[in-house]
C-alpha cells in the first residue's frame, strides 16, 4: 500500500518514502528574501502597503509600463519559490 502526505498545497502530494528527502517548504517572508531588490520592494510596496501601480511608479520615478513588468517577473518568481507553479 502506498502512503501519500499533503505538502504546501492541496496540489502536492509526495510519497511517505521521499518525506526524508525534502526540505520544509519556504514561508512567505524567506521567499521574499531571496528575490532581487526591485521585485521585493515593488511587490511589498504593492501587496503589503496596498500602494496602487502608479503610486509606485511616482514613488520610484519609474513608468507604470517598468512596475508592472518587475511585479510580473516577481509574482513568477516567488511562485516557484513557494512551489506553487
Amino acid at each position: 500500500m502506498f502512503e501519500y502526505r499533503w505538502l504546501a498545497s492541496p496540489h502536492h502530494y509526495v510519497h511517505a518514502s521521499n518525506l526524508g528527502a525534502m526540505t520544509a517548504p519556504l514561508t512567505l517572508p524567506e521567499a521574499l528574501a531571496q528575490l532581487p531588490e526591485e521585485e521585493r520592494i515593488i511587490l511589498s510596496l504593492h501587496y503589503l502597503r496596498s500602494m496602487a501601480v502608479g503610486e509606485i511608479a511616482t514613488l520610484l520615478g519609474v513608468p507604470e509600463k517598468s512596475v508592472l513588468n518587475v511585479m510580473a517577473s516577481g509574482k513568477t518568481r516567488i511562485t516557484a519559490l513557494l512551489g506553487m507553479g
